[in-house]
């Protein structure tokens, strides 16, 4: 399962939004941007991305854990599951095929040699 990856990179994404979001509108709303106003708004934008972060964290796990545990109770195929896919357990024949593609993989590499 990947499901703590896919939980950093969504909320990771959503604070560099948060962060330029905050950063841009506090600049354009400044009738005068000067040193101090520039410094003032990264102040501002750090802040809300860290309180931001945490939030984020908290829903994007929770949305997450929620999907999965729907998909495990409706026994999703990963195939036909959209975003249950990357967190969803693969079954035997995907296992098996997983192998097999494997192996073509190193007799290739091998007959390259």
């Amino acid at each position: 399962m990947e499901l703590r990856q896919i939980t950093n990179a969504v909320t990771k994404t959503l604070v560099i939004v948060v962060f330029w979001v905050v950063l841009l509108i506090d600049l354009i709303l400044e009738p005068v941007i000067e040193f101090k106003e520039i410094a003032l708004a990264l102040v501002k934008a750090v802040v809300l991305s860290g309180v931001f972060w945490l939030l984020f964290a908290m829903l994007v796990d929770t949305f997450l854990k929620t999907i999965l545990l729907d998909a495990k109770e409706k026994k999703v195929d990963r195939v036909e599951g959209g975003l249950s896919y990357h967190v969803t357990e693969p079954n035997a024949e995907e296992l098996a095929w997983l192998k097999a593609q494997e192996k073509e993989k190193e007799e290739a590499k091998k007959n390259e040699s």
